[in-house]
């Protein structure tokens, strides 16, 4: 894995316009940018976050939609050990997990060795983690 300060050696002004068009919600603007810059959404910045990661603990649907037609390395891990999935979870991300859970696998564990429910039980209200549990029941 690629340190944090070589990634963000090559962080430029137009990946950090792919954040902020996730921060804003903006699918359209995330998917030119993909497609015309040829920016990589999994790409780390200095803080260790990506437009991928983002999308999964903002709950930026839409916008991670458009990264996810676009193949990104899905087990990529941010700065701090956490993959989308987790992330999702740990932010109570109900659409986003949903989506997720769709492509990865459930039990995959962080660099702590939790898993996505794991994140779920110990942040989120029960609305979220009775989200997490039916959402997981549909992709079973």
């Amino acid at each position: 894995r690629r340190s944090l300060r070589a990634a963000s050696q090559d962080w430029s002004k137009s990946d950090e316009r792919l954040l902020q068009a996730v921060e804003q919600n903006e699918p359209d603007k995330v998917a030119a940018l993909i497609v015309k810059k040829g920016l990589c959404p999994t790409k780390l910045d200095v803080e260790g976050k990506s437009a991928f990661h983002l999308c999964a603990s903002r709950g930026r649907l839409d916008c991670l939609e458009v990264i996810l037609a676009h193949g990104p390395d899905l087990n990529v891990t941010d700065g701090t050990g956490f993959s989308a999935l987790h992330l999702a979870a740990k932010n109570c991300q109900p659409e986003c997990l949903k989506r997720l859970l769709q492509v990865l696998s459930v039990d995959s564990s962080d660099s702590f060795g939790r898993t996505a429910l794991h994140h779920a039980g110990l942040q989120c209200t029960s609305y979220c983690i009775i989200q997490f549990i039916t959402a997981l029941c549909v992709t079973l």
